[in-house]
């Protein structure tokens, strides 16, 4: 059944779930179906949704996670209705609360160097940090980045589909390079093959897990042996707001972050700084 919904909702004609997104959300749902003991449709109940979502938060899943987590069990129960499971089979249940902390959670251009300025000898790490703060690219983009995404003779980075990847918009995007990441890239990048992946070269496919190289542990425990409260995604927030802090357009940001212009206004427009524009024609 979980098989049969993730097929559907690919094959849907409005906003189709992307291969990457099925995957994740597969893990999802088998871990909860495994958690739970589940074998058959008619062993889901509403307490058992419950049960497994306050084990989750026992074990330190993050409020986030655990509101990810029900939404995607939440959205596999209803596909289920009322075919295979009466409409009242989620009566009682409740979603957890996202995280208050949400998008406001993000780290200043200063620190930002900082963070940098500690990876020392690490080069990969290097990369992926430059990759979030310096590009806004998703964890997925960074493990699926190749040579050729980066043309230092322009100061571009072509975010781009292919056989094995398809971005989350399902379009490609550019985003210019800052100064202090193409400069980086000049010696990082020098003498690679231009078709090979950027990290892990030799991993040419995905294993178990949902990324082909995950660099999410080593930028987890930089920040861990920083003190900085920051995760991967808040790499990519910060990105966001430093720009709009200082006055980048949001239509910018939207591009350089394949996201929808409405989705970012929301998030970051309240950043941006005051428009003299506002007195004019008084």
């Amino acid at each position: 059944m979980i098989d049969q919904y993730l097929k559907d909702a690919q094959a849907r004609n409005k906003k189709p779930l992307r291969a990457g997104t099925a995957d994740t959300r597969k893990y999802i749902l088998e871990k909860w179906v495994v958690d739970c003991g589940i074998s058959r449709v008619g062993d889901i109940s509403v307490s058992k949704i419950n049960q497994w979502l306050s084990a989750l938060k026992a074990q330190g899943k993050s409020q986030d996670t655990r509101w990810t987590y029900g939404q995607r069990v939440r959205s596999f129960v209803t596909y289920l209705m009322p075919k295979y499971l009466p409409t009242t089979a989620l009566a009682g249940f409740t979603l957890p609360e996202p995280s208050a902390v949400g998008r406001k959670n993000w780290i200043r251009s200063t620190e930002v160097s900082k963070i940098l300025d500690a990876t020392g000898l690490d080069q990969d790490l290097k990369f992926a940090l430059f990759c979030g703060f310096d590009a806004g690219l998703r964890r997925n983009e960074v493990s699926e980045a190749r040579v050729d995404w980066f043309d230092l003779e322009n100061g571009l980075l072509h975010v781009s589909n292919n056989g094995d990847f398809v971005t989350k918009d399902r379009d490609n995007r550019t985003i210019p390079l800052t100064n202090r990441f193409a400069e980086f890239l000049k010696g990082y990048l020098a003498g690679r093959d231009s078709s090979q992946y950027v990290l892990a070269a030799e991993k040419t496919a995905k294993g178990e897990t949902k990324y082909r190289y995950d660099t999410s542990k080593r930028v987890r425990s930089h920040f861990d042996r920083l003190k900085i409260n920051c995760t991967f995604h808040d790499m990519r927030r910060s990105f966001a707001s430093t720009r709009a802090s200082a006055g980048v357009s949001i239509y910018k940001i939207a591009t350089w972050l394949g996201d929808g212009i409405e989705v970012v206004s929301k998030s970051y427009g309240h950043l941006a700084p005051k428009d003299v524009d506002v007195n004019k024609g008084v």
